[in-house]
């Protein structure tokens, strides 16, 4: 079920972005939001001054979407890699 949120997030994400960089995902700047990354701040200032880094290229107005994404995360848990079973 978390996989499923973050795949939805993502996808969010990424049309997002080609919304404020005004192209196609193919066409897209090479922008990287690492969700995981993002969970890792200490709190939702640090997150959003990391999008603000991130996103410091796009001539469009990004707080918008930086709120959503926060309200998104929130609740979120980081991925953890899965876990090696031992025989």
């Amino acid at each position: 079920k978390e996989l499923r949120k973050r795949l939805v997030l993502e996808e969010w994400i990424v049309e997002q972005l080609g919304q404020l960089y005004g192209c196609e995902e193919e066409e897209m700047p090479d922008v990287e939001i690492d969700i995981d990354d993002l969970l890792d701040a200490a709190n939702e200032e640090e997150r959003a001054l990391k999008l603000q880094e991130t996103l410091v290229d796009c001539y469009k107005p990004t707080e918008e979407f930086i709120k959503e994404l926060l309200t998104r995360i929130r609740g979120m848990r980081k991925l953890s890699p899965p876990q090696k079973k031992s025989i």
